[in-house]
């Protein structure tokens, strides 16, 4: 790959004309508009099932209500036809939640599939969220630093008053009148629900995590007795973004193109071989940067997305929290507390295995964290050439993986 065009960061000439600059600085701020329309218009591109639609709700700021503006998070929301006179309990709603760079477009060939061969989207309501500060979902930052807005736990909680607001609980103060739910998550949004399903145990009843291992043995790779720091050359990003304010958002908001550039590099970077072998080039003003040959609106919507200033701040956020306060939440818990006591469904690929630490093993960790015997199922999925984003290289397995698990528990 030809290297990045750093120059043409670099500060134009001082002797460049005040009028030039004042139309450049014009021009920059169009071209930022018209991709963030762009990213609106190929996020409604991604066609889901007809079922779903669009849901936009306010909700409270999670960390502190009264002095931080209330968060705006949207999903698609999907519900089967209410059964008139029904005595069964109803079933849990199922979540799927996105990780980085994405949004909740990610699911979209895991839901066709499940749409077109099995029940569960007739069966089961679905909610498939934007992260706060991803897509089109928006959160207020922590004014005092700590970050504690984007961890793990408040997030966790932002989808829960999601599922709240889209599915009222009953009038009962019960806890039993709030919808029970079932977590799917990748990538990022496997981190929310693991912390999810273990501080709300009384509503989590199912747990899917997909290639990840927990924060705290993520740091752990970091080493040079790991493969003089290869693991670490390959998730340099967790502390690029890490790094704090303004470093990140001096870099990714440089120009309006810069962001969308990064999403599209980091993207290509963890594609598997299958579909990396699959690679268009494209000419950038960073130079040529391969582009895997995903569907074209689903990468508009995950690439775009970051020339929005709010979703740049959100990502980096994220990663802030999950290199500071994510970590204390998590080390405050012993063995027992780690383990979530719901069915847990675990999928990875076989670079997540590749990039472990010596003596790590990925089926034994998730199988310490979940019950025992066959209510934790850990599994790698083998197809061939298959990378970290395994609900689209592996958009058909996943979903099955999916529809036997909530089959058989729920």
């Amino acid at each position: 790959m030809t290297a990045p065009r750093l120059d043409l960061l670099r500060p134009r000439s001082p002797a460049a004309p005040p009028r030039l600059s004042c139309e450049l600085h014009r021009l920059v701020a169009l071209l930022a508009r018209s991709l963030c329309s762009h990213t609106r218009a190929s996020a409604s591109m991604a066609q889901f099932p007809p079922s779903f639609h669009p849901v936009e709700h306010s909700i409270p700021h999670s960390v502190n209500p009264d002095s931080l503006p209330a968060s705006s998070l949207f999903a698609l929301a999907s519900s089967p036809p209410q059964e008139s006179g029904s005595t069964h309990p109803p079933l849990p709603v199922l979540v799927f939640v996105h990780g980085y760079p994405q949004n909740h477009t990610l699911w979209q060939p895991v839901l066709d599939h499940l749409d077109a061969h099995t029940d569960l989207v007739k069966r089961f309501r679905i909610l498939v969220p934007d992260l706060p500060g991803y897509g089109k979902s928006r959160k207020a930052l922590s004014p005092d630093g700590s970050h504690e807005a984007y961890s793990k736990r408040e997030i966790g909680r932002d989808i829960l008053s999601l599922v709240d607001a889209v599915w009222p609980p009953s009038s009962s103060s019960s806890s039993d009148s709030h919808a029970k739910v079932v977590l799917i998550g990748h990538d990022r949004g496997a981190r929310v629900a693991y912390r999810l399903a273990k501080d709300s145990s009384e509503r989590i009843v199912g747990l899917s995590v997909q290639d990840i291992v927990p924060t705290t043995e993520q740091f752990k790779r970091m080493s040079y007795d790991n493969k003089r720091h290869a693991a670490s050359l390959g998730m340099y990003h967790w502390i690029f973004l890490a790094t704090p304010p303004p470093l990140g958002e001096m870099l990714l908001l440089s120009s309006p193109t810069i962001g969308p550039w990064y999403a599209r590099y980091s993207i290509s970077a963890w594609t598997g071989p299958a579909f990396r072998s699959r690679t268009e080039v494209l000419s950038t003003p960073y130079g040529d940067t391969p582009s895997p040959l995903y569907a074209p609106e689903l990468m508009d919507s995950w690439c775009e997305q970051y020339a929005e200033p709010d979703v740049v701040r959100g990502a980096l956020e994220d990663y802030r929290a999950g290199a500071s306060i994510d970590l204390v939440h998590d080390e405050a818990e012993d063995d027992e507390g780690r383990k979530v006591r719901c069915p847990l469904l675990a999928l990875w690929c076989a670079g997540l295995e590749r990039a472990g630490a010596p003596g790590e093993d990925v089926r034994k960790t998730w199988e310490a964290r979940g019950p025992e015997g066959d209510r934790t199922r850990a599994k790698r999925v083998d197809k061939d050439g298959v990378g970290h984003f395994l609900p689209i290289e592996a958009s058909d397995e996943v979903a099955n993986e999916v529809a036997e698990w909530v089959n058989r528990w729920f």
